[in-house]
């Protein structure tokens, strides 16, 4: 564009003829053929006399040939002016061609960049076309199956509860019993995921539930003697979890699965951590919740399983509770941050983050669990598990009688959590030793926070304690090694960081209680 603007701009230079000396030249010629031949200008009634007497004087020639060299020179002088110009001027054509060539190699090899861009874009998406319709073509045939199996399994599931509800009749044995039971539910949920799979709208079709169920909720409410619903319209959330936990769960007992679960409580093994703060009665079916938890269960199981996490402590970490008059339910992982990019996809049919980092992923999951939560009525999020950064502060008490305060500064390197004494290296665990056992431990991220009080500690005895604010996200670790007169104290910050998915659904109170507010609203109206 600049070398363009200038050659619009550029004037072209010319070399200037020698019109003055050919002029002057021709004119000396002229005069001195008339000195010489006079006879030749008289024509006619012209005569020389009329002209001025110094024109033919020949004593001036000088002075006229000393004209004609100021001529010579003049010319001479204008020539060599332009010729330079000129040059100058060829120069810069020469180096804008330079540079219009230049630039058109560049543009030649832009051009030919993009290109292998473009063609590589087209085979990018290209690719992902062909891996939607491949998708959708499998999914459109698993809905044919589902639908196939639905349609021509009614008379044998009709036919397995039958027979199951005779057998729990007949059946005197407990333990049979439950067994019977267990089946027949089973059998029901699988009819349920059958009924979801051939639906063309999950989220329409779990509404449609929750809305009949509504109102043979209702109606039991407001009339008391009102008759038996068809079906049982609500259920125990706690219930449903416990339904998902069961599958997937190793040792039953030790998460109190065996059982009925208290309003509050606290539960762990090896690879769950649950709290119980409150339960609630929901509206719906049931086996659809059971599908929804299984399912983020799966994905944080699966990323609790990659040894590349690297904190052998972390374990899934579930909440239940109540919210603003709403159920909560948390299920965090130890799974890689979900990014800003990612966050409006991981709900969409087909699109799988372990397929981004190298894992099989059939992108089903998240997208039944968005359904089914928009079914309910509900919203689901999830926040991005950062380490903790700032100061720690530890007070030890010794059996003799001494306190040792320690304050020191936990720091991320390259997102692991380390300690940080001062000007010293940071390192991933830090050591004390005493010279008498320890007794009791006080912990704080914080001077002026109430510290977490560990006690009971007794001489020639070890033992481990993790951070109680939150025993299933455990952010620290302390190892107490006692002898009879000395100890050994390890404190480690555990790395936490990971997802944590957090499901908000109304309940049944909560639907009842929006009901009224709309009636009383209507009222006032």
């Amino acid at each position: 564009m600049e070398s363009a603007g200038r050659q619009n701009r550029m004037k072209s230079v010319r070399i200037p003829y020698p019109w003055l000396s050919m002029l002057g030249a021709v004119s000396l010629a002229a005069w001195q053929f008339a000195l010489g031949h006079r006879e030749f200008l008289e024509f006619g009634e012209f005569r020389l006399d009329a002209l001025p007497a110094f024109m033919f004087d020949g004593d001036n020639w000088p002075l006229a040939a000393a004209g004609l060299v100021v001529l010579l020179a003049l010319d001479g002088w204008l020539y060599l002016r332009g010729k330079t110009k000129y040059r100058e001027q060829l120069a810069q054509i020469q180096q804008q061609l330079g540079e219009l060539f230049e630039s058109r190699r560049e543009l030649g090899t832009r051009a030919r960049t993009y290109s292998d861009h473009v063609d590589k874009l087209k085979m990018f998406v290209s690719e992902r076309l062909l891996e939607t319709i491949e998708l959708d073509e499998k999914f459109l045939h698993f809905k044919n199956i589902a639908s196939e199996v639905r349609h021509n399994g009614v008379i044998s599931y009709d036919k397995a509860q039958t027979a199951l509800k005779r057998a729990m009749a007949a059946c005197d044995d407990r333990d049979s019993l439950r067994q019977y039971r267990e089946a027949a539910d089973s059998l029901v949920y699988l009819w349920d995921l059958l009924d979801l799979s051939t639906t063309d709208n999950i989220a329409l079709h779990v509404a449609n539930q929750i809305y009949d169920c509504e109102e043979h909720y209702f109606q039991t409410l407001l009339e008391h003697d009102a008759g038996p619903a068809p079906y049982q319209p609500t259920f125990m959330m706690s219930h449903a979890l416990r339904r998902a936990l069961l599958p997937i769960t190793e040792n039953p007992d030790a998460l109190g699965l065996n059982g009925d679960w208290p309003a509050r409580g606290d539960y762990e093994d090896d690879k769950f951590g649950i709290q119980l703060r409150s339960d609630s009665e929901m509206l719906g079916n049931e086996n659809h919740m059971v599908l929804l938890i299984e399912n983020l269960l799966n994905n944080a199981l699966f990323y609790a399983q990659q040894k590349a996490q690297g904190n052998r402590f972390a374990k899934v970490a579930i909440v239940l509770g109540q919210s603003e008059g709403e159920v909560e339910l948390r299920i965090y992982n130890r799974g890689p941050h979900i990014n800003d990019d990612e966050k409006d996809k991981i709900y969409q049919l087909g699109f799988s983050s372990r397929r981004i980092r190298e894992h099989h992923g059939k992108g089903l999951g998240l997208y039944f669990v968005n359904e089914i939560t928009r079914g309910f009525e509900g919203n689901i999020d999830f926040d991005n598990i950062d380490n903790y950064e700032g100061f720690f502060v530890l007070s030890v008490k010794l059996a003799n009688g001494q306190v040792h305060k320690d304050q020191f500064e936990i720091v991320n390197h390259n997102g692991k959590p380390l300690c940080q004494f001062g000007e010293a290296e940071a390192e991933k665990r830090h050591e004390w030793a005493y010279d008498s056992p320890i007794v009791s431990i006080e912990a704080s991220r914080h001077a002026n926070r109430k510290p977490q009080l560990i006690s009971a500690l007794r001489a020639g005895e070890d033992s481990t304690h993790f951070d109680l604010a939150n025993p299933p996200m455990a952010r620290w670790m302390l190892e107490v090694h006692n002898r009879r007169r000395s100890s050994r104290l390890v404190f480690a910050p555990l790395d936490v960081r990971g997802v944590e998915f957090v499901l908000r659904l109304p309940s049944a109170r909560s639907r009842l209680d929006n009901e009224r507010q709309a009636e009383d609203n209507s009222r006032h109206d």
